[in-house]
């Protein structure tokens, strides 16, 4: 008996021991759906995304990106109010100048969001600025735009990106926008302590010059972080304020770096730049700081992703741990980083990779999540269903026109199409569970906007008193010809059934004013094709979509 339960205890920590290297921890079943966002017809680029969640509602998502639809350089918008699996899309519009540009996206604790985009003429040489637009209605709408800063003349304010203080205290719904002012590279601040209404500011965050892409991030006390990219030498530098954004302290190393920037196969742009967040959630790891970035492997043969953190403020941190699990120096890419942390405390971190391709060239996004602080990471997780060529799509680029002035790390491999992939992706998230990214696609053979939507198991609607339609099973699963839906119905009222293919159209609807009591309904679905689809129930007060397939 002894010597079963020997070899039973061996065969189990031979399968799981692989999964304890390098300080990794069991894969999660995830099995994200990938779905379109945007809903253009054009075949223009969309890409540099970010998305957030509503503190006060998980079913609300609201994502920007830069939208190339109109020919020249817009933002886009698009809000869920179903988890991830339906959106709204369109352009911001009154925008001051002509082109807009690199948008960045935060939340209150209220639930209102708030857009920053840099609006320009049409070259860096013309007069820009940067705005915010604020949205009470869980993105449909949005108000403004405010003046960050404008019209300064000779310069160039551009990686804009914007943190709001949640943390209840002293300084919470104060907004904090960086960024860095070209032509002479320094990093700068302005801060909103009236909603977004107005600006004050700018203040200097950095001590030298040589600079770029900050990213900012509030502390559980109020403390506002911000980390950026240093040209020479090659480092990513820090710097905070106690006292609510009025002034900055002295910059601090976080790690060196020996990429820094410039291009991979492909024509990518890609930036040692920092992802960060902060645990504010009071937990285990409150006050923690998080930093994700690029950099070069060991060998120098291609770009991995590192971590390191601080408990401290930010005053030391932490030897940089590698975060993605492919073979070491694989000459495979991982690059666009970026990183979450969600309110019980999971750190997640999304990157493109492009382990898949010993050609190094098609990608996909991967995840790693860690649920200790980031002393160990989950087994890295392909988010993408479809590997992307980052070469595919509309050339929109005028190499001529000075954009993204940076050093050519790779020109025999330079490809302009790919130029304007985008420099960042984005990521968010309620919990460890329930975790949404959003990035560039290509599989239909433009750049589009996606996003990872997975349905997790005992899913929650949202309640407002008591939720009228219980009991919902729906089968069967996966179906061929029609689809059956039996609930009960606690009154009388009236139900609209929607049926939505993985990019977000409508492709059936129904609508049964019904009476009380158990009630059946059937979907005719037999002209529909093979696929993934989402059914969404909605009255009114309940709304909620469940993930089905047909073959």
């Amino acid at each position: 008996m002894m010597k079963n339960h020997l070899f039973i205890v061996f065969i189990v920590l031979f399968i799981m021991f692989p999964l304890f290297l390098n300080g990794q921890t069991k894969p999660f079943n995830r099995e994200f759906t990938n779905i379109k966002i945007n809903n253009d017809s054009t075949t223009q680029l969309q890409n540099e995304e970010q998305i957030v969640i509503n503190p006060v509602d998980s079913l609300n998502l609201v994502g920007v990106w830069r939208d190339f639809r109109l020919g020249y350089r817009q933002v886009g918008y698009g809000y869920s109010f179903d988890g991830g699996a339906t959106w709204g899309q369109a352009l911001f519009v009154d925008t001051l100048y002509p082109r807009d540009s690199d948008p960045g996206l935060t939340v209150d604790a209220s639930g209102n969001f708030y857009a920053v985009l840099l609006s320009y003429t049409g070259s860096t040489s013309e007069p820009n600025g940067l705005f915010v637009y604020k949205s009470t209605d869980g993105g449909v709408t949005w108000g403004g735009p405010a003046t960050v800063i404008n019209g300064v003349p000779g310069v160039f304010e551009d990686k804009e990106l914007i943190a709001c203080d949640r943390t209840g205290g002293a300084y919470d719904g104060n907004l904090y926008v960086t960024w860095a002012r070209f032509n002479d590279t320094q990093i700068l601040m302005c801060r909103s302590t009236d909603g977004g209404n107005s600006f004050v500011g700018p203040v200097t965050v950095g001590d030298i010059h040589g600079v770029q892409w900050p990213v900012p991030c509030v502390g559980p006390n109020g403390e506002v972080y911000i980390a950026w990219v240093q040209y020479t030498p090659g480092s990513i530098r820090f710097d905070r304020s106690l006292d609510g954004g009025a002034t900055f302290g002295t910059d601090i190393t976080i790690q060196s770096t020996s990429f820094i920037y410039g291009y991979i196969n492909g024509g990518i742009t890609v930036f040692s730049f920092p992802a960060m967040d902060v645990d504010i959630t009071g937990g285990t790891y409150n006050g923690n700081i998080y930093v994700a970035y690029m950099d070069d492997s060991p060998g120098y043969t291609d770009e991995d992703i590192y971590f390191t953190h601080s408990t401290n403020g930010g005053n030391t941190w932490s030897a940089k741990t590698r975060i993605n699990d492919d073979p070491l120096n694989s000459g495979c890419d991982q690059f666009h980083p970026w990183l979450t942390v969600a309110p019980d405390g999971s750190i997640i971190v999304v990157f493109y990779d492009r382990r898949l391709d010993p050609g190094n060239l098609l990608m996909d996004l991967y995840m790693t999540t860690s649920a200790d602080g980031g002393n160990t990471w989950s087994v890295n997780e392909r988010i993408t269903t479809v590997s992307s060529d980052p070469t595919a799509g509309s050339d929109s680029r005028n190499w001529a026109n000075g954009e993204f002035p940076v050093k050519l790390r790779k020109p025999e491999i330079l490809a302009s199409r790919a130029g304007l992939l985008g420099e960042y992706v984005g990521v968010t998230a309620s919990s460890i569970d329930n975790i949404h990214p959003i990035w560039t696609d290509t599989r239909l053979g433009n750049q589009d906007v996606f996003t990872g939507y997975r349905i997790p198991q005992g899913i929650k609607q949202r309640k407002v008193g008591k939720i009228s339609v219980v009991d919902i099973v729906i089968f069967p699963e996966p179906f061929l010809s029609s689809l059956k839906v039996h609930f009960s119905c606690e009154r009388e009222q009236d139900l609209k059934f929607s049926l939505f293919n993985v990019t977000g159209r409508l492709v059936l609807e129904d609508r049964r004013h019904v009476q009380p009591g158990r009630r059946d309904f059937t979907i005719d679905c037999r002209e529909l094709p093979g696929g993934i689809y989402f059914l969404r129930l909605v009255s009114a007060d309940f709304s909620r979509s469940f993930l089905i397939h047909k073959i």
